[in-house]
C-alpha cells in the first residue's frame, strides 16, 4: 500500500504532526459536512417546501441521499489512494483533473453567492436590515476574517463550534 502524499490530509494527521493540523483537517471536515446547510439553502428550501409541499421535501431528501453517497465514495478514493483529486482525474483522462477543478472553482464561487444573499435574507429576519445590506455586511465580515494572518487556527475552531451548534440547530426544529 502506498503512503499519502506530503500534503494529503491523511498525511497531516499522522501521529508525528502537530494539534494545529489535526485542528485543520476537523475544520475542513466540518466545513464540507455542513455547507450543505448554509443559509442561502435553508431559506431557499424553506421557501419551496413551503409553496411545494411534500413533492418539493422528497427530492431535498433524496438530492442529500445521493450527495452523501457520492462525497462518501470520492473521499473513500482520495482518502486510500493518498493523492489529490485533479492528479486522480489527469491519470484518468488527461485534462480532467484540470476541468475538475475549475468546476470546483465556479461551484464554491456560485455556492458562497447563494449563501451571501441568504446571509443578507438572515440579517432582514433578524434585524430588519435591507437584505441587500446585510448581505454587503456579512461579506465585509468573512473578507475581514480571511485576510486576518492570525485568523487560521481560530477559523478552524470556531467552524466546528458553529458546525455543531448548526447542525443541533437543524436536528432539534421542529
Amino acid at each position: 500500500m502506498s503512503t499519502p502524499a506530503a500534503g494529503s490530509a491523511a498525511a497531516s494527521v499522522s501521529p508525528g504532526h502537530s494539534t494545529a493540523s489535526r485542528s485543520a483537517v476537523v475544520g475542513a471536515v466540518f466545513l464540507v459536512a455542513t455547507s450543505a446547510i448554509g443559509p442561502g439553502f435553508l431559506t431557499r428550501t424553506a421557501t419551496f417546501t413551503s409553496t411545494l409541499g411534500a413533492t418539493f421535501a422528497c427530492a431535498i431528501v433524496l438530492s442529500i441521499l445521493v450527495d452523501v453517497a457520492v462525497r462518501m465514495n470520492v473521499w473513500r478514493v482520495i482518502g486510500v489512494s493518498g493523492r489529490r483529486a485533479h492528479g486522480l482525474g489527469n491519470d484518468v483522462l488527461p485534462g480532467v483533473g484540470y476541468l475538475l477543478a475549475a468546476l470546483v472553482f465556479v461551484g464554491g464561487f456560485v455556492f458562497n453567492i447563494g449563501n451571501v444573499a441568504g446571509s443578507g435574507l438572515g440579517t432582514d429576519a433578524m434585524f430588519g436590515l435591507d437584505p441587500r445590506i446585510g448581505g454587503a455586511l456579512s461579506a465585509l465580515i468573512a473578507i475581514g476574517i480571511f485576510l486576518s494572518k492570525r485568523a487560521g487556527v481560530a477559523l478552524d475552531r470556531v467552524v466546528v463550534v458553529l458546525g455543531i451548534l448548526m447542525i443541533g440547530a437543524t436536528l432539534s426544529w421542529p
